[in-house]
C-alpha cells in the first residue's frame, strides 16, 4: 500500500493530476497531442502512482518566455518497492514518429521530466531509487542501418549518436551538470497510436 502519509499529501492535489492503481489493476494513458496521440494500456506490476498531466503543471517558477523551460515528458509512473520502502520513476514521452530530431527534443523533455518528478517527489516525501525512460511512438525512422549508413558518410556525430542510444536502449542525458545513461524502453504503438506496457 501507499504509505499514509503520501496519500495524505495527495489529498492537496488535483484529482484529474494523478491516479493509484493497485498491483494488477489497469488504466488507459491517453495523449491528446497531435505529435504523440496514444491511448496506452497499463498493468500495474506492483503499487503505482501515475502523473497524469505533467506537463501542464510543471514547476511554475520557471521562466516560459525561456525556450525549452516548460518542457517535460508526457506522464510519470512511480512504483513503489515495498521492501526498501523507495521508488522508480517511470517517464514515457509519446511521438507520432521517431527520428533523430524527435529523440533530440524527448531527450530534453526526459530531461526536464525528471526535475519536475523530483520536485513532486520530494513534495510527498518519495525517495527515488531508480528512473526509466520510455518511448512510445508509431513510426521509427531509424530502423534498420541506412540512417546511420548515410549520416557516417555527412560524418554528422551528434545524429550518430542519437542513433546509437536509440539502437542501445539507453539514453545519455545531462542531469545536475553531469552525464547520466538511462534504461530506455520502446513501446511501439499501431497505426491508431494504441499499444499495452506493464510497469
Amino acid at each position: 500500500m501507499i504509505p499514509a502519509h503520501i496519500e495524505e499529501k495527495l489529498r492537496m492535489f488535483r484529482e484529474e493530476t494523478y491516479e493509484i492503481l493497485r498491483d494488477r489493476e489497469q488504466t488507459v494513458l491517453k495523449e491528446k497531442n497531435k505529435e504523440g496521440k496514444a491511448c496506452l494500456s497499463c498493468t500495474a506490476q506492483g503499487e503505482l502512482l501515475i502523473f497524469v498531466i505533467p506537463e501542464k503543471y510543471v514547476c511554475p517558477y520557471l521562466d516560459g518566455d525561456v525556450k525549452g523551460n516548460k518542457a517535460c515528458a508526457d506522464k510519470f509512473l512511480f512504483r513503489l518497492d515495498k521492501e526498501s520502502k523507495t521508488w522508480d520513476l517511470h517517464i514515457i514521452e509519446f511521438k507520432k514518429t521517431i527520428n533523430t530530431s524527435s529523440i533530440g527534443k524527448s531527450q530534453w523533455q526526459f530531461t526536464m521530466g525528471i526535475y519536475n518528478a523530483r520536485g513532486i517527489a520530494g513534495f510527498l516525501g518519495m525517495e527515488i531509487r531508480n528512473i526509466y525512460l520510455y518511448s512510445g511512438f508509431r513510426n521509427d525512422k531509424l530502423a534498420g542501418e541506412q540512417p546511420l549508413i548515410a549520416l557516417r558518410a555527412n560524418n554528422n556525430r551528434e545524429a550518430i549518436g542519437k542513433i546509437r542510444q536509440w539502437k542501445n536502449d539507453r539514453y545519455e542525458l545531462k542531469v545536475d551538470e553531469e552525464n547520466a545513461v538511462f534504461p530506455h524502453r520502446k513501446i511501439p504503438l499501431d497505426s491508431e497510436g494504441n499499444g499495452s506496457i506493464s510497469i
